[in-house]
């Protein structure tokens, strides 16, 4: 499916951004049922090296939920991207929250016994196409994740995601958007919405503290499981956000920059021992496993 699995070296193209020379050589488009060759290439990683690119990505690293995201936990060979998930006991001194068999009111471990990773890249992005080739864990508990928002600084000694950077009073107006998350307990389903977190005071969805945009449930009956390579697709424009899975659109929204004040945003791709909603607590039994990624891309529409 790869492309470019056999280059190692890549060019610098529009904007600063890499590309692999091939990819661009070859005019590679999204996948799309009807594309009509709109697109340039202009940032991608193909993970054909042994390593993670720190030139384009940094690590995320924090504890949230159930796992401590580790930089030790990301790994790249063969060709693919590896988020390893893994069960482990850490301390996480920053860490409130329940942990499983824990119930509301009990005393917050601050350990978690499993560890996850993740990357985001260096670069910002704002308007065109976003798209990753990836495949989810087996075993419930983890949450997978292809997702975009701007990243936010926290202090050195923060290793806990109670510290949010959201709730500095000089950040306004910051959109997340989610092409692709998982919780894998149901390999046969994904959400994708798009939020708009710190609105102007009195613009946010009644009751909270955001605006929430779009959110689907994509679910499959016809034997698709999320455990194998798929593509998930996302074109963001001035107006609309549009997500598509293998290259059918699956998804569409208004997210007018008039109402919801678009920023530029990095690329996420993460693993971590959380859910988006009901699950039951990890499977030690599949343990370890891992995300598996085989690229990145994002493209420009052309005028």
């Amino acid at each position: 499916m790869n492309v470019c699995r056999k280059m190692s070296v890549l060019t610098v193209v529009a904007l600063g951004l890499g590309a692999c020379s091939d990819l661009a050589e070859t005019k590679v488009q999204p996948l799309l049922e009807a594309n009509n060759d709109n697109y340039t290439l202009v940032w991608n990683d193909e993970f054909d090296g042994n390593a993670i690119d720190e030139t384009r990505w940094q690590y995320r690293l924090d504890c949230k939920h159930w796992s401590k995201q580790q930089q030790s936990n990301n790994v790249v060979a063969d060709g693919y991207y590896t988020i390893l998930l893994k069960k482990e006991r850490v301390e996480c001194p920053n860490n409130t929250w329940l942990q499983p068999g824990q119930k509301e009111g009990d005393e917050p471990a601050r350990v978690v016994h499993y560890t996850g990773g993740g990357v985001i890249s260096k670069s910002l992005f704002r308007y065109g196409f976003y798209e990753a080739r990836l495949k989810t864990p087996v075993g419930a508990g983890w949450h997978s994740s292809f997702w975009m928002m701007k990243y936010l600084e926290k202090p050195e000694n923060s290793d806990s995601l109670k510290f949010n950077p959201l709730d500095d009073p000089s950040l306004h107006s910051h959109i997340e958007l989610d092409p692709f998350e998982n919780d894998s307990i149901d390999p046969t389903h994904f959400q994708t919405d798009a939020h708009q977190w710190k609105p102007e005071p009195g613009t946010e969805d009644k009751g909270r503290k955001q605006n929430k945009v779009g959110t689907k449930q994509i679910r499959f009956n016809d034997g698709t499981t999320l455990t194998e390579f798929h593509v998930y697709g996302m074109e963001f424009t001035k107006t609309h956000v549009r997500y598509y899975f293998d290259g059918k659109l699956v998804s569409e929204t208004e997210f007018p920059a008039s109402r919801y004040k678009h920023n530029d945003v990095n690329i996420w791709l993460t693993g971590l021992g959380t859910f988006l909603g009901n699950t039951q607590a990890i499977d030690d039994s599949k343990l370890p496993e891992q995300i598996t990624v085989d690229y990145v891309r994002f493209f420009k529409k052309n005028n």
